[in-house]
């Protein structure tokens, strides 16, 4: 037998190269369509690293500014947000001071809340002070201060600092340039329309601050992790492309009246083209990444000097001026917003001024579209290479190869940043040569456990994970060994009623789908919490607790399984309701649990094994679950169960009941709900009058009965059929009398 086996099995051996083979063409597929994508956060975090030992190189002087609105500037002059007249007073200092050009780095897109215009409304609409509010209204506005402060130099203003939270929030629109000032132009002219993030202003700019200020977009997407890697130099509003605040800044540095991107000449769509490459800034042609971003790149210190905002207001005599440069103005990151880069945490207009920095020294990260192809390369071909070793090396010594290659592999790829500023990820082709030293160990082991498969798959959604374990780590199978053990046993049966399946005649493949999917969640629900499920002719099956592995508390996980396999069934009802075909159809559910010892174990052979059970408590578990057709409830269970865990669990009296097997009449008890539903207040007291029901009922004090029955009705949970029968009892012995020996014990029906 086992030599048939063997041969059986043979082909086998070439499964795991299969498998291999599939995984490495998907890591292949995955560093091509990938290769572009910020969604990596291991490849971003191994590119921040890189940054951190080899910083962008370091520029002797740099042509940008950045007047810092800090905490003492907000001491001495005030509270943010300032006046706009006090910004004004700013960029005429800045320009006194000599500079080439100035972007204000806030955000000009919402009304200025301490203009007179806007204190005037707000007076005029408090009908408080007419008068007062009518000067306030003719004293010159704000925005109008600034644009003529804006005008006496080239100048931009800032507006959609918050366009998109991240790169995976960023919508793209048509841009067409011929809508433009001219300031961007197209290497490749035919076509007009660029492909970039749509950003809008939250209300209208000032016509006051447009017609003397260029605007620009503020809005610095991050990565889903919260860092800022890259940013868009262009954006488009009311398909007119915006340029960044870098951008604008970067050109009026270089006072080139305008730039000229490259795009794609395939990769293009509905709204355009997408910039691969920018030109007319800076020494060099600088190239993009996917959608048309700059990747940031910090030097080791940061270049660009900074001065304090209160000190051009306040005419320092230290001040030093700062002529022929472009001067960024903005909030630092103790008193605004603050960006989480590769390097440190940063102000928006810090970040902006980096950015731009880059754009004039011709400085950037290079990660062009074909990098994809040489990583999707080197996985097929590195990966080859592991799976050709693997099949010659023992298991470690293949791991120890892909080891070393991985780390080869991470050095060439630290080598071409180091030298060149070349991004290429070395994870994939890493991950790709350990997946093929891992198929020695496939080899293996894969065409053992389908050897022995056979005898593990006849219980595979049986038993609970944790005899699975046992059962795959144990070559003598010494849990299959029949025991005789105390144990509790759950006794199901799913019904649909005879109306439903005749609605269902016509489609009888309907009524196997339904009941084979109800099974198949009740088996999960079982097997996760513990339980060994037996199944049964048609809808019926058994679960057992404290086989085959021992479990101290095995009533509480039945307890615990019928409780979810009535929230399982629960939902099963709501899909089938949610379905055109199945609306009116409903699966009932009847369970009935019982504990004593029994004989259990495997029995059958290979793949028609299962693991049964013979004894008192399975007989009278079924019998349990026959009961609830008649009771209602579709939790019921004996008195030892009750006993051991009444105290956690909520529990109903039922019956009790001569079975006519049993040696003296049971008591029987209904499973209601959880620990949560036992503690309710609700439940106490519907307990507690049903108590009070029992003990009259049993007495023969049938009008208190009556009282205490009239009580329960009252709780919103008393509407099942058990109270109807003890309604139908008490009248029946009201009209016919008691009988001479009442005990209150009935018949059961078989």
């Amino acid at each position: 037998m086992q030599g048939l086996s063997s041969f059986q099995f043979r082909w086998l051996a070439s499964l795991p190269l299969l498998v291999v083979t599939l995984v490495l063409v998907v890591i292949a597929l995955n560093a091509l369509t990938g290769s572009q994508s910020a969604h990596a956060p291991m490849r971003e975090a191994l590119f921040d690293y890189y940054q951190r030992l080899h910083p962008a190189p370091a520029t002797a002087n740099s042509a940008f500014h950045i007047v810092t609105i800090d905490e003492e500037s907000l001491e001495k002059i005030g509270p943010w947000p300032w006046p706009r007249t006090v910004l004004a007073e700013l960029v005429t200092q800045t320009v006194d001071a000599g500079a080439k050009a100035v972007l204000v780095a806030e955000s000009m897109d919402v009304p200025d809340l301490l203009s007179p215009e806007t204190i005037g409304e707000f007076w005029l609409k408090g009908a408080q002070d007419e008068a007062l509010a009518t000067q306030l209204q003719r004293l010159p506005r704000t925005d109008e201060v600034l644009g003529e402060a804006l005008s006496q130099i080239p100048a931009a203003i800032g507006y959609a600092e918050n366009g998109s939270a991240t790169l995976s929030d960023v919508t793209f629109d048509r841009a067409d340039i011929t809508k433009g000032d001219g300031s961007i132009l197209l290497s490749d002219r035919r076509s007009d329309f660029l492909a970039q993030p749509a950003a809008r202003a939250r209300y209208e700019l000032s016509s006051a601050l447009t017609q003397s200020a260029k605007p620009v977009i503020l809005a610095l997407p991050a990565d889903e992790n919260g860092l800022v890697r890259r940013s868009y130099l262009y954006w488009t509003d009311n398909e007119k492309a915006v340029p960044s605040l870098a951008a604008e800044a970067a050109r009026l540095a270089t006072g080139t009246p305008s730039v000229t991107l490259a795009t794609h000449t395939t990769a293009t769509s509905s709204r355009g083209r997408v910039p691969t490459r920018i030109s007319g800034i800076g020494p060099q042609d600088i190239d993009l990444e996917g959608e048309g971003t700059l990747r940031l790149y910090p030097q080791r210190r940061n270049p660009i000097t900074q001065t304090s905002a209160w000190k051009l207001i306040d005419g320092s005599a230290s001040l030093q001026p700062f002529p022929n440069t472009v001067v960024l103005i903005g909030r630092d990151s103790m008193t605004g917003d603050s960006v989480r880069t590769a390097r440190a945490r940063l102000a928006p207009v810090e970040v902006q001024a980096i950015l731009a920095d880059q754009l004039v020294n011709g400085v950037s990260l290079k990660r062009p579209p074909w990098f994809g192809y040489l990583e999707a390369i080197a996985v097929m071909l590195l990966g080859t290479a592991a799976i050709m070793l693997a099949q010659r090396l023992v298991f470690w010594q293949a791991m120890a190869a892909a080891i070393v290659g991985s780390i080869v592999v991470t050095i060439v790829s630290a080598l071409l940043f180091f030298t060149n500023e070349w991004l290429v990820n070395p994870l994939l082709p890493s991950l790709a040569m350990f997946v093929g030293a891992f198929s020695i160990a496939g080899g293996k082991s894969v065409g053992t456990v389908l050897l022995d498969d056979n005898v593990r798959g006849a219980f595979r959604g049986m038993l609970p994970e944790a005899a699975m374990k046992a059962l795959r780590e144990d070559r003598s199978r010494k849990i299959l060994t029949g025991v005789h053990r105390k144990m509790t046993v759950l006794a199901c049966e799913l019904r649909i009623t005879d109306d439903d399946l005749q609605e269902l005649a016509e489609t009888p493949g309907h009524v196997a789908e339904i009941m084979a999917a109800a099974s198949h969640n009740l088996r999960g629900t079982i097997t996760k919490i513990g339980g060994t499920v037996d199944q049964a002719e048609g809808g019926r099956m058994f679960a057992y607790f404290n086989v085959p592995l021992e479990a101290a508390d095995h009533i509480e996980k039945a307890c615990a399984a019928a409780l979810a396999m009535i929230e399982s069934m629960d939902r099963t009802n709501s899909e089938l309701a949610a379905s055109n075909r199945t609306r009116n159809i409903q699966i009932h559910l009847a369970i009935g649990i019982a504990t004593a010892t029994c004989f259990a174990g495997p029995m059958g052979h290979g793949r028609n094994n299962r693991y049964s059970a013979i004894g008192k408590a399975v007989d009278l578990a079924a019998f349990l679950r026959r009961q609830s057709e008649f009771y209602g409830p579709a939790i019921i269970v004996d008195d030892h169960i009750h006993r051991e865990s009444h105290h956690k669990y909520a529990f109903l009296e039922l019956d009790k009941l001569d079975t006519g097997f049993a040696d003296k009449p049971i008591n029987i008890h209904a499973l209601i709900g959880n620990p949560f539903i036992k503690s309710s207040k609700s439940f106490r007291e519907l307990d507690s009058s049903h108590r009070a029901l029992i003990q009259a009922y049993r007495t023969g004090d049938l009008k208190a009965a009556r009282v205490s029955l009239d009580q329960v009705r009252k709780f919103p949970a008393a509407s099942i059929s058990l109270f109807d029968i003890y309604e139908q009892r008490i009248k029946e012995l009201e009209d016919k009398g008691l009988p001479s020996e009442w005990k209150g014990i009935h018949q059961a029906a078989i």
